[in-house]
C-alpha cells in the first residue's frame, strides 16, 4: 500500500470517528462504558491526525513510511478501528441512521461488545503511539507484526460477535414489524388449548380419510362442524399442532385463526388477515418486505393500511411459498350480522384461486355457514369413545382412593361416561 493509500484510509477513519463521537456525545447515558468510549476514540482521532500531517508532509523515500503502510493492510489495525466505530454507530442509530426525529440516542451495548471495542481502539491507539515517535521503526515493526498474529487468532470471534450484533438488530426491527401490522397472538392461544390435550385424543380425526386428502390437495377446502361441545377447538388445535411438527419445508406455511364471540369487535376482516400476514412473515422473515413497506407507508404517520393494501401484502406474500395451510376455528362466532363473516370467507376463497391455499373451517351447524360450505368435503366432529375413555383415564387421579384402587370400576365408569355424553363431550 503506498503512502497515498495509507493517508486515504486514515482520512476516512478521521471522517467516521468525527462522525461517532458526535453520535456519543449525543447519546442520554452516564455510564462509565460511553464515557471510556468517547475518550478513547477521541484519542485516537487526536493520534490519527497527527500521524495523517506527518504521511502529507514527509518523504515517501523514508523507510518510516514503509513501516507505517502496514497499518493500513486488510483487516489489519486500520481496518480494525474503522469496524469497532462502525458498530457503535450501527447499535446506537438505525443501520447509520440518525433515529427518528426526537427520539434520543440509546446506549445498548453489553459488557462483553464493548470489551470487544475497546481492545481494538486500544490496540491501534499504542500502535500509532509508536509511528508518531519515527524513531522506533524495528519496534513499530515488530507491533504491527505482533499485533497482525492476534488478529488471525481473534478475527474470527471477532466477526461473529459483529455478525451477532447485527442479527439482534435485525430480529428486533422484524418482531417490530410483524407486531405493528397485527397485536393478536394465536400462538399462545394455541400453546394455552394444545397444553389441554389428553395424549392421544383426536387420532380418529387425523386418521379420517377426508383430512388425509385434504393435506394432499392443492387448494383444497374441508368444513368441520360439530354440535357444541363436540371439541371443535380441541380438533382445531390438533390439526395445527400436526401441521407446525410435520411441515418441514419452509416453503409451506400454517396459519390460523381462532374465532371468539367475546373478542367480535377486534375480530374483523382487515384484523383477520392482518394475523395470517403476521404469522407466514414470522415463520419465515425472508418474505417480509411487503410488510416492511407498508410499514414504511404508514408507521411515521400513525396510520394503518387499508382492507385492499394488507391483502395484496398477503397475496405477494402467499407467492412465496409452495403451499399455505390456513385453519379458521369457530367461524359461527365471526360476527354476521355486519356481513363480516360472509367477507372473510370470501376474501379467503379469493386467496385460494391465485395461490395453493388449503382451508380448514370449524363451526357450529348453522345454515349460512353450512351453505358456504356446501361444494366442499364435510368431516363431522364428535367425540369419539376413545377420546372420551382416554380423557377420563387422565383424571382418575383426581377421583377417591377407592376408585384408584378398583381397576374394574375405573373401566366401568369410563364405559358409562362414554355412552352418556354422545358425542358431545369437550375433551
Amino acid at each position: 500500500m503506498d503512502p497515498l493509500s495509507v493517508t486515504a484510509s486514515i482520512i476516512a477513519v478521521l471522517q467516521l470517528s468525527a462522525k461517532v463521537l458526535g453520535y456519543l456525545n449525543d447519546v442520554k447515558d452516564a455510564s462509565k462504558d460511553r464515557a471510556k468510549c468517547e475518550i478513547e476514540a477521541s484519542n485516537v482521532h487526536s493520534l490519527l491526525t497527527n500521524l495523517r500531517f506527518r504521511l502529507e508532509v514527509g518523504s515517501a523515500d523514508e523507510p518510516w513510511y514503509t513501516a507505517v503502510r502496514a497499518l493500513g493492510v486488510e483487516n489489519g489495525p486500520l481496518d480494525q478501528f474503522k469496524q469497532a466505530l462502525e458498530e457503535l454507530q450501527t447499535t446506537m442509530t438505525d443501520r447509520g441512521r440518525l433515529q427518528q426525529a426526537g427520539k434520543a440516542l440509546v446506549w445498548k451495548f453489553k459488557k462483553e461488545e464493548i470489551t470487544s471495542i475497546l481492545v481494538r481502539i486500544e490496540r491501534l491507539k499504542g500502535l500509532v503511539g509508536i509511528a508518531l515517535q519515527m524513531d522506533h521503526l524495528s519496534k513499530l515493526s515488530q507491533a504491527i507484526k505482533d499485533d497482525t498474529k492476534v488478529l488471525r487468532t481473534h478475527m474470527p470471534v471477532i466477526h461473529s460477535r459483529v455478525d451477532e450484533i447485527q442479527q439482534d438488530q435485525v430480529d428486533a426491527k422484524h418482531s417490530k414489524i410483524v407486531g405493528w401490522i397485527s397485536p393478536t397472538n394465536y400462538p399462545a392461544q394455541q400453546s394455552d388449548i394444545i397444553r389441554r390435550r389428553q395424549e392421544g385424543t383426536g387420532q380418529w380425526f387425523l386418521d379420517a380419510p377426508e383430512f388425509t386428502t385434504w393435506l394432499s390437495a392443492p387448494k383444497g377446502t374441508l368444513f368441520c362442524p360439530g354440535m357444541p361441545g363436540a371439541g371443535k377447538t380441541m380438533v382445531a388445535a390438533i390439526v395445527i399442532d400436526r401441521l407446525l411438527k410435520s411441515v418441514q419445508s419452509s416453503s409451506v406455511g400454517v396459519a390460523y385463526v381462532y374465532c371468539n364471540y367475546k373478542a367480535q369487535e377486534e375480530q374483523d376482516v382487515y384484523g383477520m388477515l392482518a394475523a395470517i400476514v403476521k404469522q407466514l412473515v414470522q415463520g419465515r422473515p425472508s418474505t417480509a418486505g411487503p410488510v416492511e413497506r407498508l410499514h414504511k407507508q404508514h408507521a411515521d404517520r400513525g396510520t394503518k393500511p387499508s382492507l385492499e393494501e394488507t391483502l395484496g401484502a398477503l397475496k405477494e406474500i402467499l407467492s412465496k411459498y409452495s403451499a399455505v395451510y390456513i385453519v379458521v376455528d369457530a367461524l359461527d362466532e365471526c360476527r354476521a350480522n355486519d356481513g363480516t363473516r360472509r367477507q372473510f370467507l370470501a376474501k379467503l376463497r379469493d386467496l385460494q384461486a391465485g395461490q395453493d391455499v388449503r382451508l380448514m373451517a370449524t363451526a357450529r351447524f348453522i345454515p349460512e355457514v353450512e351453505d358456504a360450505f356446501r361444494d366442499t368435503a364435510w368431516l363431522e366432529v364428535r367425540a369419539s369413545k376413545e377420546d372420551v375413555k382416554r380423557f377420563v383415564a387422565g383424571q382418575i387421579h383426581r377421583l377417591p382412593r377407592c376408585v384408584q384402587r378398583d381397576l374394574a370400576l375405573q373401566a366401568t365408569i369410563q364405559e358409562r361416561l362414554a355412552e352418556a355424553v354422545d358425542g358431545m363431550y369437550a375433551f
